[in-house]
């Protein structure tokens, strides 16, 4: 092993949509800083193919966004690896992969990055690990046994054998609160924001804090450990035939407690649905499966839970332990913050939408919001919410003289309130413009009594809405945005920050084509020119996204 005096400068790369990559690239940064290297910690968004082809050590954590695609900071890097092919041959590497197995092509990007190094020339030091949502664990292990891989290489240009990740010790600490090791807080306010006539019931909540230590920024968010439904552990139990006070094969505790802690029912997994379409022969499902058509497969998994699945399958064809195994753990539920650390630190408020339709015979109600909601009727002052911190480096307010605009359909408005309260507690000089849209300004307008008076107060410079269900012809935060071009794009070369939060699959797609339309009709530039004036937004760090 080199002494501390030999270890060689290692560069952290990250790409990063939501900061859980960025976040475990500084911890592997710490480490690595801690065990005597010279770690620099660096977005790929910082650097570019020569920039690559200059270093010697380098360490990779990337995300993957959506089914496969490249986090929006490392899009460019991997673009100029592409075109450019730089000769790699003194690079010694080590990456991990973050990922969300229901998707098709999981750990998509991380595992791109690892072949196209090796294919360049570069030297795998430590195989590549795949981290799936329960990503703590295995991230901390690789932190490890990647610090203790390059503490063997010394300074010599010799290449060693790669390692495998898991023959390395794990570290023995971890003193931050987590999903497997959650604060139980207590909920201590609720209030329905939606009105009468609305098709939706949001609910705004305050959560106490209390000693955890847990210390938050506006642009963070709170990770919730939810409950599955008790009418949806019941069903599976009968389905199963499995008594709720028998030990479950698989998990840690009785069939009820698995089913209702460990097990995740509310959505479907890869694995299951598969299980399902060979054992139940249906025709559509395999159908869906064969084709590979991922969105037509979303579609006819839209609204169905595990339950549902499950009685597609003859009783004579459950196999109880084997169903059991097939389900992922129960995966946490990520609330961006809504108010602002200065007011209360010691409380985090969250904005939320309750999932409860019927279908087939069935009430249905979600996980986490059934969680909520469960906790904030209860009489009981033991029933708390298991709760720990998601930050969210890459989505952070900017210096208090800059501008921003922020748009947060719906829940989306979330992160931005927090945004306000911190702007207007710092006295940041700053303007603020807030586009807010969803389908009835009557009984969906939230936070507006606050918002209007954040206008008056001169805090909040424009607040631009879209109410879609109120005329004739449906009308998004997107179309706002369109008619107002000029006038933002005039915000961006003033140097305004761009935010985005809410729904992921449709609306931030819009929202991003209509601003490089604006940009493209205002800034007189070519579509091409204008996405490139987007890319470097993004580099900037001047664009962000908070999508779900």
């Amino acid at each position: 092993m080199t002494t501390s005096s030999e270890r060689p400068p290692v560069h952290v790369l990250f790409g990063s949509q939501t900061g859980n990559a960025e976040i475990i690239a500084m911890d592997t940064a710490d480490a690595l800083t801690e065990a005597g290297f010279s770690a620099t910690l660096l977005g790929m968004d910082e650097i570019g193919a020569g920039d690559l082809a200059a270093m010697k050590h380098v360490v990779v954590v990337s995300s993957t966004y959506d089914d496969g695609d490249m986090p929006d900071n490392a899009q460019d890097l991997w673009d100029e690896l592409e075109a450019e092919a730089p000769e790699l041959g003194h690079l010694r590497f080590a990456v991990l992969a973050l990922g969300d197995s229901s998707y098709d092509d999981f750990c998509a990007a991380g595992r791109h990055f690892d072949e196209k190094l090796a294919a360049l020339g570069g030297h795998r030091v430590l195989e590549r690990v795949d981290c799936d949502l329960d990503y703590e664990q295995p991230s901390r292990q690789w932190i490890a046994a990647t610090v203790e891989t390059f503490e063997t290489l010394g300074t010599s240009d010799g290449l060693p054998e790669t390692r495998a990740a898991n023959a390395v010790r794990a570290p023995q600490r971890d003193d931050r609160w987590t999903r497997r090791n959650p604060f139980l807080a207590q909920l201590v306010a609720s209030e329905t924001l939606s009105g009468a006539g609305s098709r939706k019931s949001v609910l705004h909540y305050e959560i106490d804090l209390a000693d955890s230590g847990i210390c938050y920024e506006p642009g963070d968010s709170l990770g919730l450990v939810p409950a599955n439904p008790r009418e949806l552990v019941e069903g599976m139990l009968a389905a199963l035939g499995a008594a709720g006070s028998d030990r479950a094969p698989v998990g840690d505790g009785t069939w009820a407690e698995v089913l209702t802690h460990q097990r995740e029912l509310r959505l479907p997994g890869r694995e299951l649905t598969a299980w399902v379409a060979d054992v139940s022969a249906d025709p559509e499902l395999r159908h869906l499966l064969a084709t590979g058509d991922r969105e037509a497969l979303d579609a006819w998994l839209w609204g169905r839970d595990v339950l549902d699945l499950v009685t597609m399958v003859a009783p004579a064809d459950r196999d109880p332990a084997r169903i059991l195994a097939l389900l992922p753990a129960l995966q946490h539920r990520s609330y961006s913050i809504s108010s602002a650390p200065g007011r209360n630190p010691s409380t985090a408020e969250l904005l939320v939408s309750s999932v409860s339709y019927h279908r087939d015979g069935r009430d249905r109600v979600g996980a986490g919001s059934s969680t909520l909601r469960t906790a904030s009727t209860s009489e009981h002052e033991a029933d708390k919410v298991a709760v720990f911190l998601v930050p969210n480096p890459s989505f952070r307010l900017p210096a208090d003289d800059r501008p921003v605009i922020m748009v947060g359909p719906g829940v989306g408005v979330a992160p931005f309130r927090s945004f306000l309260q911190e702007r207007d507690a710092r006295a940041a000089a700053g303007r603020n413009w807030l586009f807010f849209g969803d389908q009835h300004e009557a009984c969906d307008f939230l936070y507006r009594e606050q918002l209007e008076k954040w206008v008056a107060s001169g805090l909040l410079t424009e607040l631009t809405t879209a109410f879609s269900r109120d005329q004739d012809h449906k009308v998004y935060v997107q179309d706002r945005l369109v008619a107002r071009g000029e006038e933002v794009y005039r915000w961006l070369e003033d140097g305004a920050s761009f935010y985005v939060c809410g729904d992921g699959t449709q609306m931030s797609h819009a929202v991003e084509a209509a601003l490089v339309e604006v940009i493209a009709k205002h800034g007189d530039r070519s579509e091409s020119e204008a996405w490139d004036y987007l890319a470097d937004l993004k580099r900037q760090r001047r664009y962000s996204q908070d999508v779900y």
